[in-house]
């Protein structure tokens, strides 16, 4: 089914932060990784370089890694993530199946969920097209419930709840740890609620133990939340971006509404990112409402099973409270992305409905409820987008179509032919979808070269590190899509050695001010002017030098004098046209490695650098010596193996104060309290082999002894 949208569109798979940010930058990792180098930072990369502080990588999940190489294999980038995000939706497909079998949902019903949550709007529209992190965050969260619960009932080894825990919190996504959280609640109250207090114990050490992989993965972030931009994300406001209102989910079996929500297009969603699933609402009325409610009237039934629903009923609470929140709680932001854990939620619930059977009684009376739901569901997509109004009819009737074959092919082959229309009606309406979506696309819109073979034509003459002096909104889409001009990470799955540009989900504040850079690596005119002007009075080489910048790119729309006007001296131009300039040096940098400028007292003799250390050697009477590193916290210096400060000179650059005399210069780069890290997590994997031993020898007794009074 993942296939569908691949074969409608082959780029639907291969937007937003998928192409500007994740791709080519996993691209980059994988290459790096095969070649036997894991990076933590990535210096060539500058504001999008610091992977450890970006936490979104996941260095430290197996799982991404091994994405990472795979990644690398593949010339075209948007196979790659059409490979990858279909991994993850099958694994969201079969994490729900789990689930729901495990609350007690029979298969055929399971099977339905399974097969409907991965293809609602928000998960395959925003978060498989566009927002990998988010999807691989629901999938493990997913897989992640399933094993806890099993675990508070006793049937899962706390092992295998730590493991999927770990690699749920490692992936990188703040929203997976958050998922995690929610789900150990939910479990938590539940077993209180149940008395069950050593099951309790075993779920709340487990999920501690689990929760260390988060100081492995976020706490670099945190420690180095000050020097990026993201220094200021604290409180509680709503600015109403991408904040669902409660009204759409009234329309949330119409594939065509599109929720009348502020996005980065306005005040009403381009994309159905509200929609969850063509037969939902049209299928409550068929629902067994009186035995649902005689069953949860019968205090046998509430002892037995309803106490085990307590948990499903807490996180469906939290998420629908998170949702339909404000937009901006500290760190976490547009909580339109919750949606998907609040649907979930709502699936697991309509599976175990379904398990009891339909309703046949009523059938003219259940029939008109399901046409006013789907007329309601119209309406509002009418309301939201009038211009549509074709296209929101089509889709009416094609619901309708699918409701009446549900509904024969329901009479005739019970249960199971029931799910079987329903999920071909899914794969149906999904194809619809995603067919009617291109149409709306521009002709000569953007789209952004996925080829590497592109990228790197485009890029091999490029020498040493790369500065482009570009704007977004000043850039025609077919030079995008030639490559010739390129934003966020994307010129890192080329040749490239190195892209003073690049995309960062956290910044670096002083040095984009000092560039007047964003967070996609466009840039202001005016830069071009401060490059060949000394840096300051302590440094009095070009900034161009000091940032070991070896070929500019200057965009004709941007400065379009730079075209006609003579080289600066010791450059020389290799291209010109109707799109860029292209200036090189003359003569190689001078200072070897990475090192950028060092002051009248100090020579460098010679440097050997890598991509996180970095050794120099030093003569003369002393003074500072800077790098082309940014600098991130992590780094740390020895001169002659005795330690000393590594701070953050002119524009963040790495800078490193030497004394007189013959020295050696060790500059190094470990994540912020990385060994600390490292060795809570081992001690919670000692912790959590010594509980899953205990807990199978208390189950044991337990079992013995239950067995010694029945004899």
């Amino acid at each position: 089914m993942a296939t569908i949208p691949r074969i409608v569109d082959d780029r639907f798979y291969y937007a937003g932060d998928m192409l500007e940010s994740f791709v080519p930058s996993w691209h980059r990792i994988g290459t790096e990784l095969l070649a036997g180098r894991w990076l933590t930072v990535n210096p060539d990369a500058w504001i999008g370089g610091n992977y450890a502080g970006e936490a979104a990588y996941g260095l430290y999940n197996p799982v991404n890694l091994a994405n990472y190489a795979l990644t690398a294999k593949f010339e075209d980038l948007s196979v790659a993530a059409f490979v990858i995000m279909t991994e993850f939706l099958a694994l969201f497909a079969l994490a729900t199946y789990l689930l729901c079998r495990e609350y007690g949902a029979r298969r055929g019903p399971a099977v339905l969920a399974g097969l409907t949550i991965p293809f609602s709007g928000f998960t395959l529209f925003y978060e498989a097209g566009g927002w990998p992190s988010g999807m691989m965050a629901v999938a493990w969260v997913t897989l992640f419930w399933w094993s806890a619960l099993r675990l508070s009932r006793g049937r899962t080894p706390a092992l295998v709840t730590f493991l999927i825990g770990a690699l749920t919190v490692s992936m990188g996504n703040p929203y997976a740890a958050l998922g995690a959280v929610v789900v150990l609640l939910g479990l938590g109250i539940g077993l209180l609620v149940q008395r069950e207090y050593f099951r309790l114990l075993v779920l709340v050490i487990t999920g501690a133990c689990a929760g260390t992989a988060a100081l492995v993965t976020y706490l670099p972030l945190f420690l180095s939340v000050d020097v990026t931009t993201r220094a200021g994300s604290t409180g509680i406001f709503n600015d109403t971006f991408l904040q669902p209102q409660l009204g759409g989910l009234a329309a949330m079996s119409s594939p065509s509404y599109f929720p009348v929500i502020m996005t980065f297009g306005g005040p009403v969603e381009v994309i159905p990112s509200l929609y969850l699933g063509w037969f939902v609402l049209p299928l409550l009325p068929w629902l067994p409402w009186r035995r649902i409610r005689a069953l949860f009237a019968s205090p046998g039934f509430r002892r037995t099973h309803g106490r085990q629903l307590i948990s499903l009923g807490v996180i469906t609470v939290v998420y629908f409270l998170f949702t339909f929140g404000p937009s901006n709680v500290g760190m976490f932001r547009w909580p339109i992305r919750l949606v998907e854990y609040l649907y979930l939620c709502m699936l697991i619930g309509l599976s175990l409905a379904l398990s009891l059977g339909m309703a046949r009684d009523r059938v003219r009376l259940r029939a008109t409820a399901s046409a006013v739901l789907i007329a309601l569901g119209f309406y509002l997509a009418f309301s939201s987008s009038p211009a549509l109004t074709g296209r929101h009819a089509l889709f009416a009737l094609l619901v309708v179509a699918l409701c009446g074959i549900a509904y024969a092919v329901g009479r005739r082959r019970a249960a199971s032919g029931l799910v079987v229309a329903l999920v071909l009606g899914t794969a149906v309406v999904t194809a619809a979808q995603v067919w009617s979506l291109t149409h709306d696309v521009e002709t000569g819109s953007r789209a952004d070269p996925s080829s590497t073979t592109v990228l790197s034509a485009q890029t091999d003459r490029y020498q040493g590190t790369v500065l482009q002096l570009a704007a977004l909104d000043a850039t025609p889409a077919g030079d995008i899509t030639a490559g010739r001009i390129l934003f966020g990470n994307e010129i890192m799955a080329s040749t490239v050695t190195g892209s003073v540009n690049a995309y960062t989900g956290i910044g670096f504040t002083e040095f984009q001010e000092a560039l007047c850079m964003d967070y996609r690596g466009a840039v202001c005119p005016g830069v071009y002017g401060a490059l060949w002007q000394p840096v300051n009075a302590d440094i009095p080489i070009p900034l161009i030098d000091y940032l070991r910048v070896s070929t500019l790119v200057v965009q004709r729309a941007l400065l379009p004098e730079v075209e006609t006007a003579p080289p600066p001296p010791g450059w020389h131009v290799t291209e010109r046209g109707d799109t860029r300039t292209v200036l090189q040096r003359d003569r190689p940098l001078t200072l070897p490695g990475r090192v950028s400028f060092a002051s009248d007292g100090v020579r460098v003799v010679s440097s050997e650098s890598s991509a996180a250390t970095e050794t120099v050697r030093v003569t003369g009477s002393g003074g500072t010596v800077s790098f082309a590193r940014l600098a991130w916290p992590g780094y740390s210096a020895t001169v002659d193996g005795e330690s000393v400060a590594a701070t953050a000179g002119w524009h963040g650059l790495l800078e490193v104060t030497v004394p007189p005399g013959d020295h050696e210069v060790v500059v190094t780069f470990r994540p912020p309290r990385q060994n600390l890290s490292v060795a809570a997590f081992g001690a919670a994997t000692v912790m959590v082999l010594i509980l899953t031993v205990t807990d199978v020898v208390v189950r044991r007794r337990k079992l013995s002894a239950a067995t010694t009074r029945r004899t």
